[in-house]
């Protein structure tokens, strides 16, 4: 059942991504071939390009019982443009995720600390709007429970094998503020299945928005 979800997802994300650029035309070309051959391919282009920035993360659980807060985290990133339009993208993100819930009474709040590294097929209509769809995987690095509130609050870390790796998929929407900037929003879905006797669960849902430099790119163009 995951796995049909799992393929009911991509098609439904590709046709997405795909639907509003393959609908119209003019003398005879898709609107997206068109911005491939035309004007602006500039310095703006290249086939190599790494960026650098910050992101917040709003991410929560799948339980229903948890309240995420927000987290600051980074990413490099390194894409590569098989033509003006069309690029691979992968990297790197520091993905700190905290949430708080309820535990016999008394305020709880999980603090995980997370790499993950995404690949995503970007697609680039125009010269501002790029969106993104791929795989996620998520490797846990360290967590900690903190019960109760600041002026008496237990600190515990967890015990190795309570939070795994996990993997899922995303998708972004990015908007290019100029040839060196731009902001992005991210929707990720990371799942695993966790033993039915734990409380605490390796499936999390939730955005990210966050700004990127363009640090570093070739010289040779798409």
């Amino acid at each position: 059942m995951e796995l049909v979800n799992i393929r009911m997802l991509l098609f439904l994300g590709i046709n997405f991504l795909c639907g509003p650029f393959t609908g119209f035309s003019q003398g005879g070309d898709l609107l997206i071939q068109q911005y491939n051959r035309g004007p602006q391919l500039d310095s703006n282009y290249s086939k190599w390009s790494f960026r650098l920035g910050p992101q917040l993360n709003r991410i929560n659980t799948d339980l229903g019982t948890t309240t995420p807060t927000l987290t600051l985290g980074g990413l490099v990133e390194i894409e590569y443009r098989f033509s003006k339009t069309v690029g691979l993208v992968s990297g790197a993100q520091f993905t700190p995720i905290s949430y708080s819930y309820i535990e016999a009474d008394t305020l709880a709040k999980d603090r995980l600390k997370y790499i993950s590294y995404p690949l995503m097929l970007r697609l680039q209509p125009t010269y501002r709007l790029s969106f993104g769809l791929g795989i996620i995987y998520q490797a846990f690095l360290n967590g900690q429970k903190e019960l109760g509130e600041e002026e008496a609050k237990l600190t515990t870390p967890y015990a190795k094998g309570i939070f795994k790796n996990s993997i899922g998929m995303i998708g972004q929407l990015s908007y290019h503020l100029n040839a060196r900037f731009n902001v992005f929003a991210n929707y990720r879905w990371v799942k695993r299945t966790s033993p039915p006797t734990q409380t605490q669960t390796n499936n999390t849902i939730g955005f990210q928005l966050g700004v990127s430099y363009l640090f570093l790119k070739s010289k040779l163009r798409p």
